[in-house]
């Protein structure tokens, strides 16, 4: 077999196979006697039918079998012996037999880029580490006592940081009333995910009371039906409720946490504060060293592998919006008012940083031999459990059923592992950050 490799692209191959007419002629000789064993023919026993009458009847599917079987075998074999391994399924074109049956043709396919790393360790990066501070742990802490807090009903007008309990329904400004209101609705005043048309009406009401309030919503409002429309509300209030926080003493950490004190479970907040403030920052090393390594070795990605991503990222992104909104059926819903092509366009560029992300990093891992440790597995396994919700054992079993799912596990803990190894070797200029409130 004849095998002229053309490379028009960085990416793109392009097989020029001639396979030999000895070759062709064995497929069909092969095929002739299969049929031969096979064939029903009246008249004729099985196995017994003469070749000129299997030659009449499937002389051309016959030979056009033979070149179906040779042609992806013959593919194949090339792609083996040139060591290339395609991203995408090959086009197949300019099919010929010449005279002397030798079968001809093309296989356009993608590959990936050839790489070779000019530097991956010393890259520059500024690590912005955030310094926790004494208030963010009091906010941290504050956040517990929110989530604990007691919420009783008391008999007066309504305050800043009580909670409203309403029915509310449209009046005017939409088509379906329905699709708009609500029973038992919580409201806590001065919360910033509170509309303030909300915030200010319902500040100084008591039970029982009944009020119109209009919104004005903005044209990117994410309920469509609602989005730069103006709506008046109906709303009747049912309760009033004032907040109580539970006090902050041995009694709170011990009914929050694992901690017997109060100033035992503060240092145990700030530390790991602490500890999530060095992973941001290190993370941003590692984006920042993938960015030099982007900027330092220019590639050329195959077309059909960014295609793959981008709506992969697409599909991931509107499943997302689906789940976060609760959509019933998890299918696209007239209200979300999907523009596939400029979701496409807006992903893209990410698509191809994560691309050339892998491709890199999985370069980094070649050349220091870095592999995924038995602790690490586990680990990983154990996580994947927790986000399933599912038995650790049952995963193990599914991936010993499926190797190459588990090859795909340790490559990725690899890959992760060279990324940590890049920030680890940046040349790192240290900015630390003001407190964030």
């Amino acid at each position: 077999m004849k095998v002229d490799i053309k490379e028009p692209k960085s990416w793109q191959r392009i097989f020029e196979i001639e396979v030999p007419s000895q070759q062709l002629n064995d497929a069909i000789e092969e095929l002739y006697q299969e049929y031969g064993r096979k064939a029903k023919i009246p008249g004729f026993r099985p196995g017994k039918v003469p070749r000129t009458v299997l030659e009449a009847r499937f002389g051309k599917g016959i030979e056009a079998e033979a070149i179906e079987r040779l042609v992806p075998e013959s593919y194949e074999k090339a792609l083996l012996e040139n060591k290339l391994a395609p991203v995408n399924r090959a086009v197949i074109s300019d099919m010929d037999i010449t005279g002397d049956k030798i079968l001809k043709f093309k296989a356009t396919f993608e590959v990936l880029p050839t790489v070779i790393l000019k530097k991956y360790k010393g890259l520059p990066a500024v690590k912005r580490l955030r310094e926790v501070t004494d208030e963010d742990v009091a906010r941290e802490i504050e956040f517990l006592q929110n989530i604990y807090a007691e919420y009783n009903t008391v008999d007066r007008v309504s305050a800043k940081g009580d909670r409203v309990i309403i029915d509310f329904k449209p009046v005017s400004g939409v088509e379906d009333p329905q699709k708009s209101q609500g029973e038992n609705y919580t409201i806590d005043l001065g919360a910033s995910q509170v509309l303030p048309e909300f915030n200010d009406n319902l500040t100084g009401v008591k039970a029982g009371d009944v009020k119109d309030i209009s919104v004005q919503y903005k044209d990117d409002y994410q309920a469509r039906e609602l989005a730069g429309k103006t709506v008046i509300f109906q709303v009747t209030v049912k309760e009033v409720k004032e907040k109580k926080q539970p006090e902050l003493n041995d009694d709170f950490a011990k009914k929050v946490s694992e901690y017997q004190t109060i100033g035992e479970l503060r240092e145990k907040i700030k530390s790991g504060m602490i500890a999530r403030a060095e992973a941001e920052a290190m993370e941003g090393v590692r984006i920042q060293a993938v960015n030099a390594l982007i900027d330092q070795n220019p590639v050329e990605l195959p077309e059909s592998l960014v295609k793959e991503q981008t709506e992969g990222m697409v599909a991931e992104a509107k499943e997302r919006h689906l789940r976060q909104h609760n959509h019933p059926d998890k299918k696209d819903c007239p209200e979300c008012g999907w523009d596939q092509e400029k979701m496409l366009a807006q992903y893209k560029p990410a698509a191809e940083w994560k691309i050339k992300e892998d491709l890199f990093l999985s370069q980094v891992v070649k050349a220091e031999n870095i592999q995924a440790e038995p602790n690490e597995i586990e680990e990983a396994l154990e996580d994947w459990a927790r986000h399933n919700r599912t038995d650790p054992a049952e995963i193990r079993k599914v991936l010993q059923k499926n190797p190459e799912r588990m090859d795909d596990l340790k490559d990725r803990l690899a890959a992760n592992k060279a990324g940590q190894m890049l920030a680890q070797w940046a040349e790192i200029k240290l900015e630390k950050l003001a407190d964030k409130k």
